[in-house]
C-alpha cells in the first residue's frame, strides 16, 4: 500500500499536510483550552494525566511514566507532591520489592470524579465538527498509529 505523503493532501505548503506538524497542532489547540481549565482548577497537566490513567487502576510507576508522557525523575517529584496532598499512595510490590505501583486514594478519586467530566465536555466541544463515526475512527487511526510507533 502506498504512503500519502504531504505532497498528496496539500497544495498549501508542506506544514499543511504534514500529519506530524498537525497532531502537535491540533493536539496544542485541543489541550490547550482544557488545560486553561485546569490552571484555572489549581490543578497540574502532570496532575490531571497522573489522576486519569490511575482512575482505571493502580499502575507500576514505570507504566504509568509511558502513560502520563513523563520522564520517572519527574515523575517522582510529581508523585512525592501526590503523595503529600494525599491524592495517591505509593505501595511496594511483595514480590520484587523495587518494584513500586501508584494506585489513587479516596481524594484523588475524588479529584478525578470531578476533572472527568469537564474533559469529556471540553472533547465534546473541540470535536463538535466530527461525527460520533468520525471520533471514533479517528480514535481508532490515533491507537494503531501509537502501538505502531511505541
Amino acid at each position: 500500500m502506498a504512503r500519502a505523503t504531504s505532497d498528496d493532501v496539500s497544495d498549501e505548503g508542506f506544514v499543511d499536510g504534514y500529519l506530524a506538524f498537525l497532531l502537535a497542532k491540533a493536539s496544542h489547540l485541543v489541550s490547550g483550552g482544557f488545560h486553561r481549565q485546569l490552571k484555572e482548577l489549581g490543578v497540574s497537566i502532570a496532575t490531571w494525566r497522573i489522576l486519569a490513567v490511575l482512575r482505571d487502576g493502580a499502575r507500576p510507576v514505570g507504566d504509568l511514566a509511558d502513560r502520563v508522557l513523563l520522564n520517572q525523575p519527574t515523575l517522582s517529584k510529581t508523585l512525592d507532591r501526590l503523595e503529600r496532598d494525599g491524592l495517591i499512595k505509593r505501595s511496594r510490590e511483595a514480590a520484587n520489592r523495587r518494584s513500586v505501583t501508584v494506585s489513587l486514594e479516596p481524594r484523588g478519586r475524588a479529584l478525578a470524579a470531578k476533572l472527568v467530566p469537564l474533559a469529556n465536555a471540553h472533547e465534546g466541544e473541540a470535536f463538535s465538527a466530527l461525527s460520533l463515526a468520525e471520533r471514533k475512527a479517528l480514535v481508532r487511526m490515533l491507537q494503531r498509529t501509537i502501538a505502531t510507533n511505541a
